[in-house]
């Protein structure tokens, strides 16, 4: 694996992190900060394997490269396609995992 994907996964990982985390928080829910962490990382990834291999969902993330010219356009995208996984799966984590009490 070479150093370009491994910063492609971490950068969509990250993403995953920060949206599972916010998105887990609205609902108060997802297992505390360590959980919402792994379950918005969990989410970015697979919103980033999914990026590269479904057709459309690929479009949509190529969109998001636009927004900023050279490399950082596409590390942007790999951010913004990990956040919405991480979000989805942290929303959804947050409603099913609540605390007890």
């Amino acid at each position: 694996m070479d150093q370009a994907t491994i910063i492609m996964y971490a950068v969509q990982a990250l993403g995953g992190v920060v949206g599972g985390n916010i998105l887990g928080a609205l609902v108060r829910g997802g297992g505390g900060a360590v959980g919402r962490s792994l379950i918005g990382a969990i989410g970015g990834l697979g919103a980033g394997y999914a990026a590269g291999n479904v057709p459309q969902v690929s479009e949509i993330a190529g969109m998001w490269s636009g927004l900023l010219s050279g490399e950082a356009g596409g590390h942007l995208s790999n951010l913004i396609t990990g956040a919405i996984g991480g979000g989805g799966l942290g929303l959804i984590g947050g409603l099913l995992v609540r605390p007890r009490g």
